[in-house]
């Protein structure tokens, strides 16, 4: 598209040139010549913003998604531009400077420390984290072949020992390194690609040791600074608030309740907090040269900057920091990344080939991905994408199950009466046995989030807690099966003594008639 337009310029300008080409007006002739650079620099990008309905994208998605508040960032041939919609926690409007969690896009950054102490020559990608970070230790020996490779592109098997929401999470990188000793692997290190949070938490650790500097610090002075991303911070633990930061939110259907984040360890995989202004720097970043913009500085080699987005072909396999995020109807590669948490969820994106990106950040659960992904296809004229929320269907689907539990109590409570009289003559045990089926069923309501949890490969008393920030609706459900099993037992019981006591009045003592 940017192509066509700089070409009708062109094409414009020769017209001019050849009606116009008197040697009187060489003057004009060589004015216009200078021109066509500078329209064909500014052109595409203006006109691409102007007719590729990017508004309409980001109103799509607020409409259907039901963010509470977002900010779109795109990047076409230019400076980043930013839109904004609705609030944040504090019922403020957003702005460019709103403050949002961003994160698994996070593991972008650290994966940017990791390899500036790889350009600076203090360790190579092949060598074993344990040659680089002596303090690494765990219960499967096989853990000394993990290289630093292996830990950035998620294929070093650690992935079943994360505890990233444990009663107790890891408060620091180094923290995150303890957690992991006297655990097996559960894959043979680079054999498969398993998604790892806490081999993230790890290399922030070996950022640490190699620089001599705390690794959130270390992100401030040798990354955000030098970027100009100055309201942008990180955290070791997901539910810290810094200073500006505002509840996001969590869904039950149509509503939006503004709560704190769920508790969790995010030291250098989902911690950091950011602005679409400074996002806005970071995408600029990663279409440049390895250089700073805003400041010159350069910050990594640019063959090592172009190898974090060298994402390999195979389905599932990650880079250093991104993954492919292609569609399958897209005809040519995005290299991007999410970052979901609780009451936040981000997006960033962007084509190799065309040099156009995007960022999104929302305050709410949600799929901000379709949202980059349909801006830059705005942009670059490529196939969209349905927008969905992939939480609706799961809440409505609770919601509806909740809704027939509840019914089918209220017929268990009308139909007591009826029960108990068929049984005014069961045995004790008869009963039990009777009641065991809504007993049951009762428990099941209770233990329904660690089931739910256990889906989600969480096996502890944790999963109560992580599935009442994700799917509030699991617990709607659980308590309408245990009211209604309550409900119905407690029913049957009573209406069961009360018939009973019927029968042994109508069956007591009668008066005895004498006959003289």
């Amino acid at each position: 598209m940017g192509e066509g337009r700089e070409g009708g310029t062109t094409m414009r300008v020769r017209g001019t040139t050849e009606r116009t080409g008197r040697p009187g007006h060489w003057r004009w002739l060589l004015t216009l010549a200078l021109m066509v650079p500078v329209v064909a620099l500014v052109t595409p990008a203006a006109s691409a913003w102007e007719r590729a309905e990017v508004e309409s994208v980001l109103d799509g998605y607020v409409r259907d998604v039901r963010p509470p508040g977002a900010a779109l960032v795109v990047l076409a041939g230019g400076t980043p531009r930013t839109l904004v919609r609705g609030e944040d926690g504090a019922g403020r409007p957003v702005d460019a400077d709103t403050l949002f969690r961003i994160g698994s896009m996070s593991k972008a950054f650290t994966a940017l420390a990791v390899l500036q102490q790889v350009d600076a020559g203090r360790f190579g990608l092949t060598d074993p984290v344990v040659d680089v970070l002596p303090d690494f230790r765990m219960g499967d020996p096989g853990h000394r072949s993990i290289t630093v490779r292996d830990l950035l592109t998620h294929r070093s098997g650690i992935s079943a020992v994360a505890k990233e929401y444990a009663a107790r999470p890891a408060g620091s990188p180094a923290e995150v390194v303890e957690s992991v000793a006297g655990h097996s692997l559960a894959a043979e290190p680079g054999t498969r690609t398993e998604y790892s949070n806490t081999g993230y938490g790890i290399l922030a650790r070996i950022v640490e040791v190699s620089s001599g500097t705390e690794f959130n610090a270390y992100l401030r002075q040798r990354v955000f600074a030098p970027l100009g991303m100055t309201s942008t911070t990180s955290t070791n633990l997901c539910d810290a608030r810094p200073d500006g930061l505002t509840n996001g939110f969590s869904a039950v259907l149509a509503l939006r309740l503004a709560v704190p984040e769920m508790p969790g360890t995010c030291a250098g995989s989902g911690g950091i907090v950011s602005t679409a202004t400074d996002m806005g720097r970071w995408l600029a970043f990663q279409l440049g040269d390895g250089t700073s913009a805003a400041t010159g500085e350069r910050l990594l080699r640019e063959p090592t900057l172009r190898s974090m987005h060298d994402v390999p072909d195979r389905a599932g396999e990650y880079g250093f920091g991104w993954r492919d995020t292609s569609a399958e109807s897209d005809t040519e590669p995005f290299v991007g990344h999410g970052g979901t948490l609780a009451t936040y969820a981000s997006s960033i994106e962007f084509s190799p080939r065309t040099g156009t990106g995007a960022v999104a950040l929302t305050n709410a659960a949600g799929e901000p991905t379709l949202l980059t992904h349909n801006a830059i296809a705005a942009l670059d004229g490529g196939p969209r994408q349905a927008i969905t929320n992939p939480y609706d269907g799961v809440n409505i689907f609770l919601a509806a199950l909740s809704g027939v539990v509840l019914i089918l109590g209220c017929v268990g409570l009308l139909r007591a009466r009826r029960w108990a009289g068929r049984r005014t003559d069961t045995t004790g045990r008869g009963i039990v046995l009777r009641l065991a089926p809504l007993v049951l069923s009762g428990l099941l309501g209770t233990l329904l989030p660690v089931l739910v949890g256990a889906l989600m490969g969480l096996v502890d008393i944790v999963s109560y807690r992580l599935v009442l920030w994700l799917f509030p609706m699991v617990y709607v459900l659980g308590t309408a099966i245990v009211l209604s099993c309550v409900a119905v037992v407690v029913a049957r019981l009573t209406r069961l003594r009360a018939a009973r006591r019927a029968g042994a009045a109508v069956a007591g003592p009668h008066p005895v008639t004498q006959t003289v």
